[in-house]
């Protein structure tokens, strides 16, 4: 893996960036030079045991019916760049996990650089791997390929091996060998170099630091004279190597303002320690590092290059010998920066090279595929004639409803005929309105399953703005799903049949308040409820309502860490009056009359979620029962629904009056 960042001094502040893979705070001092020889050999041996080894028992032979597939990381598996390359592999071989059993195996070759040459690793790994037979060896960075192919004979005789992120890769290089092919990391340094002098045309001077151990670093520097050759001849270049990264800080901090700092390797502190590319950097060549403190550059993706060696290995796997797979060059690059750091700098996004990919800017312009733009303009028209139809729908009943009125008054005497004549009408309407609502989950679930599909099938293709732009598409329909569903629910409830029994109504708001509690476990509601006058009607109707009022008072709550919610009654002759209390947004008062009407709101449709159904469901469960629904609130002080239901004596009388006379109520 190369690492490339550049550190560049503006404005007279000098930015001294050293890379690595992973953010690790906290680090304790390495044990070189604080223990004897042996004593730091035995303290190694013991680290390998713990990381390297797991335990005896599980390192046999391939799970029953499974080929096994060893994946050497050259670093540890905290390491952002190995955790992406490693992702990218479980992306091929998590659905084939049924026929594969893929082992991971991590060298750790930046902690400990010097184990590689010892031979305590090769013999721990031998051991380890007596009873395994592998059928492919994947390798990542150039460590674990180095190490793989010097051991080959004694560790995985004649086992293919696919490296991925390999760099310095020539085609001399497997000349003299077989089964060997992989993805080759060709970081475009070129591309990275023309972006740092685009945004900081003042570079003069530009250096190299390595350490003086580093094969990787003398490895890159060999074949960069290409890229180098590129560069203006007003700007110096130069390659000083240091022991530790503490001695290249020292030599760095005073460079004047027109030089830059490229880090292509991995750099240790005098302590042994891996320094890691999350740190604060200008310029890098990986995507896991913007975001975590790198302006960006021309970078690469370490998750496609493990994706594109799983591939090769599953060839492999499938009789395709190793050295007739072409070796791949290059995972993917794009032009990737960090908005923070480019405003911190105060490089505006217009001087960035065409096609350029911002990220975590605040305001961003519509970039958009034609694909994807004939699907929202679609997916539009689809929703604006869904809502077309339900207002012609809802015009519809309620202009029946009035010539039901008028007729009843002015043809007292041929009431049953007409009654019979709307009462049919009233059914028609109802079937149509019903037809038309069932109807529209067909588009609305479509529009859902294609944007899914376009996510899945086609993400990789689409830049941020325009999987944003699905996604709201796919929570639109989802939506305008569930407005459909509450429809046919507020519908039904017109033919429902109804079955009364006696209700305890203080355990049904218990128990549904609870439910509403575990559904947000880490948000603070409190009830506070009295003993409830009992009444008696349909269950599943008056738990319905006793939903709808709770999760209103609850979602209005919704911006105050302690929600209470006070539940009350009040035992009648004739009915019990109960109330609901919040203490949230309230409302004003002169709205009241809007709140059970079916899409009414009395607050912005985007400040509160629903459906705007929810209270004319309310409404008309308890007007079935006989009884009466009202609200009284302030605006920011909460607010009160109270309801009527009969005396539990009552409630069967009430009942088979409501159920024996015409219903003509419309939505």
């Amino acid at each position: 893996m190369v690492f490339l960042t550049f550190a560049v001094k503006i404005q007279g502040a000098t930015q001294v960036m050293i890379p690595n893979r992973e953010e690790r705070t906290g680090a304790r001092p390495g044990a070189s030079g604080r223990y004897p020889d042996v004593l730091a050999a035995f303290f190694a041996l013991l680290w390998v045991l713990m990381v390297l080894a797991p335990v005896q028992a599980l390192a046999g032979g391939a799970v029953q019916g499974r080929d096994n597939v060893l994946v050497l990381h050259s670093y540890s598996q905290d390491f952002v760049w190995t955790r992406s390359q490693q992702d990218g592999v479980d992306a091929v071989f998590g659905p084939l996990s049924a026929a594969y059993d893929v082992r991971m195996e991590y060298l750790d070759a930046l902690r400990q650089p010097g184990l590689l040459k010892k031979p305590i690793l090769l013999d721990l790994l031998r051991t380890k791997f007596a009873d395994q037979q592998f059928r492919v060896v994947l390798t990542s960075d150039n460590a674990a390929f180095d190490f793989a192919r010097a051991h080959r004979n004694e560790l995985f005789p004649g086992v293919p091996i696919v490296f991925m992120g390999l760099n310095g890769y020539q085609d001399s290089l497997l000349a003299s060998e077989t089964g060997i092919t992989g993805v080759a990391e060709d970081g475009d340094l070129f591309g990275t170099l023309q972006v740092l002098l685009q945004l900081a045309p003042q570079t003069r001077r530009i250096i190299f630091p390595g350490m003086l151990d580093d094969l990787t670093y003398r490895a890159i520097r060999s074949t960069a004279a290409k890229e180098l050759a590129a560069l203006p001849p007003q700007v110096a270049v130069e390659f000083p190597e240091f022991s530790d990264v503490d001695a290249a800080l020292d030599a760095l901090k005073t460079l004047p303002s027109d030089s830059a700092i490229v880090i292509m390797s991995n750099m240790r502190t005098r302590a042994g320690q891996g320094i890691s590319s999350q740190r604060v950097v200008e310029f890098t060549n990986w995507d896991c590092v913007v975001g975590h403190g790198a302006l960006g550059g021309s970078v690469i993706s370490g998750m496609e290059q493990g994706r594109q060696a799983a591939e090769i290995a599953l060839r492999v796997l499938r009789g395709e010998p190793a050295q007739a797979i072409p070796v791949r060059r290059g995972a993917g690059k794009t032009l990737l920066f960090d908005y923070q750091q480019l405003a911190r700098f105060g490089i505006p996004a217009s001087r960035l090279p065409k096609g350029a990919v911002v990220l975590f800017a605040p305001e961003r312009s519509l970039r958009i595929s034609h694909e994807a733009a004939w699907v929202s303009g679609v997916s539009f028209v689809l929703l604006l004639g869904v809502a077309a139809s339900l207002f012609l729908a809802v015009r519809r009943r309620r202009r029946a409803e009035e010539q039901v009125r008028t007729l009843n008054q002015e043809l007292e005497q041929r009431v049953q005929e007409r009654t019979a004549q709307l009462e049919a009408s009233n059914k028609e309407l109802e079937e149509f309105s019903y037809s038309m609502s069932h109807d529209m989950r067909s588009p609305l679930r479509a529009l859902d399953g294609y944007s899914t599909i376009l996510l899945e099938k086609y993400g990789a293709g689409f830049d941020d703005e325009c999987k944003r732009l699905l996604r709201v598409l796919q929570t639109s329909a989802r939506q305008q799903g569930r407005l459909v569903d509450d429809i046919l629910r507020f519908l039904a409830l017109g033919r429902q049949k109804m079955h009364p029994s006696m209700i305890d109504l203080t355990q049904m708001a218990s128990d549904v308040f609870a439910e509403f509690q575990a559904a947000e476990p880490a948000r603070q509601m409190h009830l506070d409820i009295g003993v409830l006058p009992p009444t008696r009607g349909d269950v599943s109707m008056i738990r319905l309502a006793m939903q709808n009022l709770l999760s209103n008072a609850i979602k209005h709550s919704s911006t105050d860490h302690q929600t209470l919610i006070e539940i009350a009654g009040v035992a009648g002759e004739q009915e019990h009056t109960y109330s609901i209390t919040d203490h949230g947004a309230g409302f004003d008062m002169r709205y009241a009359d809007k709140l059970f009407r079916v899409f009414e709101r009395v607050h912005p449709a985007g400040e509160y979620e629903g459906s705007g159904v929810g209270l004319a469901i309310v409404k008309r469960i308890i007007e079935r029962h006989g009884g009466r629904v009202w609200a009284e609130g302030r605006v920011g002080e909460g607010a009160t629904f109270y309801f009527t239901l009969p005396h539990a004596k009552l409630g069967d009388a009430r009942e088979g009056l409501h159920n024996s006379r015409p219903e003509f109520k419309a939505i």
